[in-house]
């Protein structure tokens, strides 16, 4: 079977190359015309060789991909999707936080091509389910090949590409990933009760996509701005009780079918380097981060990476989102955890992995029986605080 595709990318590709694909939902995996995206890419890869192939955040694993057909896989985010690719020797993760992506990808690690999903808006052409670098990229100069999908959402806050970067390539019919999550448990909704205390009404909120965050929006009863990295379906239950304020904002889409039919045509989703912008969301009205941990150790530095050489995700925003709520006025950095997750307590002697956020960017650690405020506290204070939290 021909494939524009296969033809365009075995024509566009040299030794030495650096490939760069859109991440997120929108992942490419399988074209209309039944192109494999990922073990074409890899098989035109091998025949040039010294290919080089960077990743983002994956929420699935990719389709088809053999690390071993590219001298070097590089990606941002381990866990998700990416864990039976990181057992390649070809393939590694970088320990940056999300904020840093932009500059990296425009930098050090800049590539000569991104090949991602895109959607049509009229005439022109658009980024749908997720943004992420891939805006930092566009502006850099850097060529496009696109495959323009009919069924992701056109969710994009941003002007449209200009057409003589982009090159299409294939059409899809796919869509973006669905994502389902998972329903709150008693903990999460103890939890959400607990930290929805400290959040202000109209206050800026960012939430992680887990059980968590679903049961912060599901149990909210003030009006809530959204501004986060992840959007998930929870953000309807906001809107259904009357209490969402404005146009969420986010990088990426991720949840069910029910999502991005309700994302698709607002203007929703911005590049890294707005969503991530430390300058930006600690200025305005109160930013309350809320995020969790997997370790914290007795000074309140956090690990959310896993428990020694078994990784559960990467860095993440987690860095970028707790630094600017406590650098909000009015804001907060909100940890919140259970007091013990399958007999297993969060606090730990020493964490077990490098710290992913630092302890002078936490103000609050909650947990469903109580809460360390952390704001004011010096380091024989902060001791003193996380250890009667968890009765340590």
């Amino acid at each position: 079977m021909s494939s524009t595709f296969a033809s365009t990318v075995s024509e566009v590709l040299r030794p030495g190359m650096t490939v760069a694909l859109g991440d997120g939902a929108g992942t490419l995996c399988r074209l209309d015309d039944g192109t494999e995206v990922f073990a074409e890419l890899g098989k035109a890869a091998r025949e040039v060789g010294a290919v080089r192939l960077l990743l983002g955040w994956l929420p699935r694993p990719p389709q088809g991909l053999d690390p071993n057909a590219f001298s070097e896989v590089i990606t941002l985010m381990p866990g998700w999707g990416m864990r039976d690719v990181l057992r390649s020797p070809t393939a590694r993760f970088l320990p940056y936080s999300v904020a840093a992506w932009p500059a990296l990808l425009t930098g050090p690690l800049r590539p000569d091509l991104l090949i991602t999903r895109l959607v049509k808006r009229g005439r022109y052409l658009q980024f749908g389910s997720e943004v992420s670098y891939q805006n930092a990229i566009a502006n850099a100069g850097i060529a496009l090949l696109g495959i323009v999908d009919e069924k992701t959402p056109d969710a994009c806050a941003l002007p449209p590409l200009e057409s003589e970067q982009v090159r299409i390539v294939g059409h899809s019919s796919e869509g973006p990933i669905p994502v389902p999550h998972k329903a709150p448990e008693k903990i999460h909704d103890a939890l959400a009760d607990a930290v929805l205390r400290f959040v202000p009404e109209g206050a800026r909120l960012q939430y992680g996509p887990g059980q968590l965050g679903t049961a912060l929006l599901r149990r909210a009863k003030l009006p809530l701005q959204i501004d986060t990295g992840l959007l998930t379906d929870a953000v309807i239950d906001l809107e259904r009780h009357g209490l969402l304020v404005g146009v969420p904002s986010a990088t990426y889409l991720i949840g069910t079918d029910e999502l991005y039919e309700w994302a698709a045509g607002r203007p929703i989703l911005r590049g890294i380097e707005h969503t991530h912008d430390l300058t930006r969301l600690s200025r305005g009205e109160p930013f309350v981060a809320v995020n969790t941990a997997i370790e914290i150790d007795r000074l309140g530095q956090i690990n959310v990476e896993g428990i020694g050489d078994n990784i559960v995700g990467g860095i993440g925003g987690h860095p970028d989102y707790c630094a600017a709520g406590r650098m909000s006025r009015g804001g907060l950095s909100i940890i919140a955890v259970p007091s013990s997750t399958n007999g297993r307590s969060p606090l730990v002697e020493q964490l077990s992995r490098p710290v992913s956020t630092a302890a002078h960017d936490i103000d609050l650690i909650v947990t469903e029986s109580g809460h360390a405020d952390l704001r004011g506290a010096d380091w024989t204070m902060r001791q003193k605080l996380i250890a009667e939290l968890f009765g340590a």
